[in-house]
């Protein structure tokens, strides 16, 4: 068997495991009652279970694959090079669950992060124990947090979310609850451009429009899409309006992320 085929394999295993950890969470929180959205049709037949669980194993595979863009040049213990990248899913994870939507109960804004983060602390801990390595990757030099770029992930985050709302009108509490619904855009867009900023250390890339779809496309975008789409598993949700609020958010996220300056290697002659 060769290397690839064997990395597959140990993806699909991290996926398998994370998605049984997520279930036993999942099982765990209490069952909650909302009127406002109607079950979805795997809930009403009966195959709910079993549809979450393939996705959960290709949701958990995929996200978990992205972690070979960055591992290279993490620094640090396998495990720790794991659960650093765990983490950064854990916290745009969270952001998100926390948002404010008629269907979400108060209960749900602790037991869903949980679950989730459970599961995604898992998935860290076993991409470094089976993809870390031990090796000294590269000497890249050490910049200051780039509080303007990361200005910029946040301002176009909060401005692609306010044209959801004010022009397309997306599903939202923005009309019953502004003042809270700005405040999590602005919360949602510093958590963001904070775990953008650390992934852009790690982004092993040429030009700066490379850089910004690998950060914005697939470490934020791939990760928001498949968190977004566990939401039809559970609801009978507006497919075209998740589609447009995750697209939006992704394509912000993106163009924000073209501010980041690309890393350099350091030069030894700079450590005299």
């Amino acid at each position: 068997m060769n290397k690839a085929m064997k990395n597959i394999l140990k993806i699909l295993l991290i996926g398998l495991v994370t998605t049984i950890v997520r279930i036993i969470g999942q099982l765990s929180i209490p069952a909650g009652e909302q009127a406002v959205l109607a079950p979805s049709v795997f809930t009403r037949n009966g195959t709910m279970p079993l549809a979450f669980t393939i996705y959960g194993i290709f949701a958990y595979s995929l996200i978990a694959s992205l972690f070979l863009l960055i591992q290279s040049r993490l620094g640090g213990n396998r495990i720790l090079q794991g659960l650093k990248y765990g983490l950064s899913c854990c916290a745009v994870w969270i952001v998100y669950l926390l948002e404010p939507l008629p269907h979400v109960a108060t209960i749900d804004r602790i037991t869903y992060p949980v679950a989730d983060s459970l599961a995604l602390i898992v998935m860290g801990l076993l991409l470094g124990q089976l993809f870390g390595t031990s090796k000294c990757s590269a000497g890249w030099q050490k910049t200051a947090f780039p509080i303007l770029p990361a200005l910029t992930v946040t301002a176009c985050f909060f401005a692609g979310r306010m044209i959801q709302y004010l022009i397309f009108g997306i599903y939202s509490s923005f009309d019953e609850k502004p003042l809270e619904t700005v405040l999590w855009c602005l919360l949602t867009g510093i958590t963001i451009s904070c775990v953008m900023a650390w992934l852009n250390r790690h982004v092993d890339s040429g030009g700066r429009i490379k850089r910004a779809l690998i950060l914005g496309g697939l470490l934020f975008g791939v990760d928001l899409l498949l968190f977004n789409f566990f939401m039809p598993l559970v609801f009978d949700a507006d497919i075209p309006d998740l589609i447009l609020r995750t697209f939006i958010d992704i394509l912000a996220v993106t163009a924000g992320c073209l501010a980041f300056p690309n890393q350099r290697k350091s030069n030894p002659s700079d450590r005299r």
